[in-house]
């Protein structure tokens, strides 16, 4: 295997022996094949000695956040010794991830490169609903800097946008980072060293309203990254506040620095039982301010919501509200140009599409560089190309727009337009007629002015969401199209 790769131009960068009888090989494609198929800078073989298992590919897994994400974390070759067909038994493995099986055929192993062209484009590399890790976090540079430096900093950031625009995938960049172990699933051998220790809790896990509750599930979390990380912790006796206490406030005094994450932190204030904040929340997030208070630079907290509307309520359980003139917002928009090209045109490459600039074109117009809608877009490319059965390298530009009706159709469009419209048409009555106005025909700047002008709070909340340009007063092809579709009233403006 080895003497194969090195006639294919791979350079072994990394050879490591988890277990007798694993290893892991980390190889550098050389540059011609790394561009033309859209690779990350390494890819990561797991070599077996018998039939690879789900362990085996979770300890590679777990080497791609070791690695920090210089490896490619969509994509794992494997070579073992099983005797049935190994591409079979690794797609019944569960995992999002494309694996590719490295077999013989005959007495000889063929080139990588050519199974890669092989297998490659059979895997959907644009159907991806999870957060996505490592190289797939494309156009997001600045954003990851910002977020990086108040998290080193201790602050208390919150990040928002609409639904699927990336803001989970965004903070994995920056935990996964500083906290490998933070990312990893299962325990294993070895574990890379952490400049912090990053806890994360889905609000939407909490069952019972009550503060006690909020803070045992932070205690499972850290317990979880503690073992992941074979880290020195004595969990505490009780769990609820005192538990949640007594726990961080040691790992404080032993110097750790910590990073709490709440994903959808929005349930924490609401949810479908219920239309107001777990009782008692302020006595948690209380707790939170005086430790970053107390401990300057080794406490940081990560909100990730749709909107701060509950970071800028005067109070809570009726005091003053913790996480005011304390947590600054941080709005995720969707993908500028170039960054949404360079996404298709990367994404493309991995399944044999040549991605050109009318492609590019017609998938920005319509799907407003929303990161989702943007990868359906590629998505619906690609099976129009397999459709036609069309070598490596095909040209998309014939087909961008014949892809379009297949496109605002999808389930995941019509799904995203939804929440969009639900959520305007819930909270922000001003950005919700503004979109009918606009969408509807009105006169473009009777419509902005009657609104309240480019800086009036319907522009305001459409703009943070990224759905309206003020210069050209557009709005996403796709918007338009379902509010067209689904909700064909007569211009308000017009009336």
């Amino acid at each position: 295997m080895l003497r194969t790769l090195e006639k294919d131009g791979f350079v072994i960068t990394r050879l490591t022996r988890a277990t007798k009888t694993t290893w892991l090989v980390s190889v550098k494609p050389p540059e011609h094949i790394q561009e033309s198929f859209g690779l990350a800078p390494e890819v990561q073989i797991t070599v077996v000695q018998g039939e690879v298992q789900a362990r085996d590919l979770q300890r590679a897994a777990n080497e791609v956040l070791r690695s920090g994400l210089r490896l490619d974390g969509n994509l794992v070759v494997v070579v073992d010794c099983g005797s049935s067909p190994l591409q079979e038994r690794l797609e019944r493995i569960p995992g999002r991830d494309q694996r590719v099986a490295w077999v013989k055929r005959g007495e000889t192993r063929p080139l990588l490169s050519a199974v890669l062209r092989e297998r490659l484009p059979t895997y959907d590399v644009f159907e991806e609903r999870d957060p996505v890790r490592g190289s797939q976090l494309m156009g997001r540079d600045v954003e990851v800097a910002q977020l990086r430096t108040r998290v080193l900093r201790g602050d208390a950031v919150g990040v928002f946008g609409l639904r699927k625009m990336g803001k989970t995938s965004l903070v994995r960049a920056v935990t996964d980072a500083l906290d490998p172990a933070s990312g990893m699933k299962a325990a294993d051998d070895e574990t890379a060293d952490s400049p912090a220790c990053v806890v994360w809790m889905d609000a939407q896990s909490i069952l019972d309203a009550s503060v006690d509750s909020v803070a045992t599930e932070m205690l499972s979390a850290l317990g979880r990254r503690m073992r992941v990380a074979h880290a020195t912790y004595r969990p505490p006796s009780s769990g609820g506040l005192s538990g949640l206490k007594n726990a961080v406030e040691a790992l404080l005094d032993s110097g750790s620095r910590l990073c709490f994450v709440m994903d959808e932190y929005d349930y924490l204030f609401e949810s479908d039982e219920r239309r107001a904040a777990i009782p008692g929340l302020s006595r948690l997030l209380r707790l939170l301010r005086g430790w970053a208070q107390q401990w300057q630079g080794s406490v940081a907290l990560v909100l990730i919501g749709r909107d701060p509307e509950h970071l800028s309520t005067p109070t809570l359980d009726g005091v003053t509200n913790p996480l005011l003139a304390w947590s600054t917002p941080l709005w995720l928009g969707p993908l500028r140009p170039p960054r949404d090209g360079e996404l298709l045109r990367r994404l493309g490459r991995r399944t044999g599409m040549d991605v050109g600039p009318r492609t590019i074109e017609v998938a920005r117009k319509w799907s407003g560089g929303h990161p989702l809608l943007h990868r359906q877009f590629g998505s619906a490319l690609r099976a129009e190309l397999r459709r036609h059965d069309l070598a490596w390298g095909a040209s998309t530009e014939p087909y961008g727009q014949r892809v379009v009706e297949v496109f605002r159709n999808l389930d995941a469009v019509t799904t995203v337009d939804r929440e969009i419209v639900d959520l305007l048409k819930k909270r922000y009555s001003a950005g919700y007629g503004l979109l009918l106005d606009t969408v509807h025909g009105g006169d473009a700047e009777f419509v902005l002015a009657r609104s309240g002008g480019a800086e009036g709070p319907g522009a305001r909340a459409l703009r943070n969401f990224g759905l309206f340009d003020p210069d050209s007063g557009s709005i996403p092809e796709h918007l338009c199209w379902y509010v067209r579709t689904f909700l064909p009233v007569e211009p308000r403006a017009a009336s």
